[in-house]
């Protein structure tokens, strides 16, 4: 298995454990994370009963929004920043980043053109979240994106952007750039499957949603976070791309989804072992996914190679549980963390069901949810019996 090192939210490496014991704990969430998928949203941010109703009553949750619509795709912004222990102004910026509309969408919720408007938001999120909003939603955010990604730094003087509807100069420090370009991290890779890059590569009248694959944008991001990191002066670097550290090539990062993608489309019957071959490739062309782990601990797992197993779903937690998001967006985050904690668990009782009964009778991710043994013996898969055919 491969060797991915990559932080936590303290900063502390964690390495790829053994199922033998004497490592991390992995059958439990982190407290971020288990207030997500627990929607504690208070353990978040203190003021969330009063943020979050601001979106659900706007029309957000009626907007179209990529794989979803627009309060999602805020909230699980929000909830990734959060998860990288961003500041809390940062937090809110990821929350309301569309509030007052902004160069790549429409919708707005307060005039940011007014006096009377910014006040209206800063009562909500404070001044210092409110002047993150309406910086972010005002300049060019394609310009500022492109910069980083020709020049690889930001100017250490910041840059003046034109504001996109008065033309007027709005001046953006360095740190407060680096800010924008930690959002957008998470903006990117919360929306975005393989639609988008179909787009991208030219096929404009590719029919959403598509097939579902993966995104073909994470070599992008991963060239933002190093400039973000590098130059943004950062309160907190996020714990993706080995502490934003790393570029993930957009070779290494087609050929990894192709690989993915193809082990996915196809049987595992009889192809178990060429199919963990590709994923452990996978793996090691982007070190920075969960998903191929989760799909070759479920491999492992019919394999009854229960250590090998485990292995490869810790694997795929720490990935979870660094981005708070899942790259595989034909599921969500919550199912995937929640499939790949029922693999570990199946791994330390050393059992993997094999008829359709006992599959769909997974769900413990921990022992004390696991009140009886699997229904192996339902099945609605079994081949018929020679004389049943014969009548």
């Amino acid at each position: 298995s491969v060797d991915i090192l990559c932080s936590f939210w303290e900063g502390r490496r964690a390495k790829m454990s053994s199922s033998n014991g004497g490592d991390e704990d992995w059958s439990k969430m982190p407290p971020v994370i288990h207030a997500m998928i627990h929607e504690d949203e208070i353990a978040l941010d203190p003021d969330a009963d009063s943020l979050l109703p601001i979106l659900r009553k706007s029309a957000a949750p009626e907007i179209w929004h990529k794989h979803g619509h627009f309060y999602s795709h805020l909230h699980d912004v929000w909830h990734m920043l959060c998860a990288w222990k961003q500041p809390q102004a940062v937090c809110r910026l990821g929350l309301f980043h569309s509030a007052y509309s902004n160069s790549f969408v429409s919708m707005n919720l307060y005039n940011p053109d007014t006096p009377a408007g910014r006040a209206e938001l800063q009562d909500v999120i404070g001044a210092a979240a409110e002047e993150f909003v309406w910086k972010f939603c005002v300049i060019n955010r394609q310009e500022m994106e492109q910069d980083a990604l020709n020049t690889g730094k930001i100017p250490a003087e910041g840059k003046d952007f034109a504001h996109i509807r008065t033309g007027e100069a709005v001046h953006c420090s360095a740190a407060e750039i680096g800010v924008f370009l930690v959002e957008t991290l998470a903006d990117y890779q919360d929306q975005s499957f393989g639609w988008q890059s179909e787009m991208e590569a030219g096929h404009t009248d590719a029919i959403w949603p598509g097939l579902f694959k993966p995104t073909l944008r994470m070599s992008k991001v991963s060239k933002l976070a190093v400039v973000a990191k590098e130059y943004g002066h950062l309160e907190v670097v996020p714990p993706i791309f080995t502490n934003c550290s790393t570029i993930l090539t957009e070779q290494n990062e087609l050929e990894a989804r192709d690989l993915y993608w193809s082990a996915v489309s196809e049987g595992s019957a009889g192809k178990q072992d060429d199919l963990i071959a590709k994923l452990t490739r996978a793996s090691e062309l982007n070190p920075f996914v969960a998903e191929p782990h989760a799909v070759r601990a479920q491999l492992l797992m019919q394999k009854g190679d229960w250590s090998r197993a485990a292995d490869a779903a810790k694997s795929g937690l720490r990935l979870f549980y660094e981005w708070a998001t899942q790259w595989d967006n034909r599921m969500p985050f919550t199912a995937w963390v929640s499939w790949t904690r029922c693999i570990l668990l199946q791994s330390s009782f050393q059992e993997w069901p094999s008829t359709h009964g006992g599959m769909e009778s997974l769900g413990a991710v921990h022992p004390s949810q696991k009140f009886r043994k699997l229904n192996d013996g339902r099945s609605f898969g079994e081949k018929p019996k020679a004389e049943e055919v014969e009548k």
